[in-house]
């Protein structure tokens, strides 16, 4: 009984600290967006910081931070009083809580298998949407979720969702592009795939330095011709590959908390039952 009331005072008031800090830094940044955002432009000077980071996307981060935070701080708070005081009612409403939380997790897990094939097409689709209405070029920097597209191209060296031939249906990007032809005579082709989907030998040069960016590509007709230097994977599935490594990470991290949760529920099941039997024998 000892270490079940140990257990639950040192699990929920981990929790406690967590969730204050969220439901902190949420409030935070609600009265003062306007220091937030002159530290975040601070440190993205090179982009324009007014369309990377908005009051809105600010005040929808605020108020995820405040609702997780305000969650988990009642459910920590309601354990540790629950097993500080050896309250049953606090205890029943923890165990309600986390038995909860984890049928929901496993219900997310069950979820995300059977419609793993559904959950693939959704995602696709919804980025081919996302692609041929806000993808600009990697000469606009303007413009987050474009911005987005060539960052993916750069760090995961890849090209459109599924290939860069999608791109050839884009009307909206910025297809121009002059490239130096051979002594210092510069010749203005039409890109058929973007500029960031080509080798670079300095890619820390994007977005801050693009003149210099794209004078750092291995072979500079390279989005005119689609030459060797070209990536022609797809970026969904260089993505989903790369986080597929980190798939038994991520498995081991979701099974320990869930043998925390477990646990928290062992032990405050049995402080009420040590409640009870007290109970019992006073009777």
């Amino acid at each position: 009984m000892g270490c079940s009331k140990c257990y639950l005072i040192v699990f929920n008031t981990i929790f406690l600290f967590f969730g204050g800090g969220c439901l902190a830094g949420g409030i935070f940044i609600l009265l003062d967006k306007s220091e937030i955002l002159v530290l975040t432009r601070s440190a993205t000077s090179s982009l324009n910081a007014d369309d990377v980071v908005t009051p809105s996307l600010l005040e929808s981060a605020a108020y995820a931070f405040i609702g997780l935070g305000g969650f988990v701080f009642i459910t920590a708070l309601m354990g540790f009083c629950g097993a500080c005081c050896e309250n049953n009612k606090c205890l029943i409403i923890y165990i309600v809580i986390v038995v909860t939380i984890m049928l929901g997790q496993g219900t997310a897990v069950v979820l995300s298998i059977v419609y793993k094939d559904q959950f693939d097409t959704y995602a696709r689709d919804n980025l081919k949407t996302l692609q041929q209405s806000r993808y600009k070029g990697p000469y606009d920097t303007s413009d987050i979720v474009s911005l987005a597209f060539d960052v993916v191209h750069i760090y995961f060296q890849c090209c459109g969702v599924d290939t860069g031939a999608e791109y050839a249906s884009i009307s909206n990007w910025n297809t121009s592009y002059a490239y130096d032809a051979g002594g210092g005579s510069y010749v203005v082709g039409v890109a058929t795939i973007p500029a960031t989907c080509c080798e670079f030998s300095d890619t820390a040069l994007f977005p801050s330095d693009i003149t210099g960016f794209l004078n750092s590509m291995t072979n500079n007709t390279c989005p005119v011709t689609q030459a060797s230097s070209y990536y022609s994977t797809g970026c969904y599935e260089a993505i989903k590959e790369r986080f597929s490594q980190y798939f038994n990470i991520v498995i081991g991290v979701g099974a320990g908390i869930g043998g925390l949760e477990l646990l928290g529920v062992i032990a405050a099941c049995c402080l009420i039952k040590k409640d009870k039997d007290n109970d019992e024998k006073d009777d």
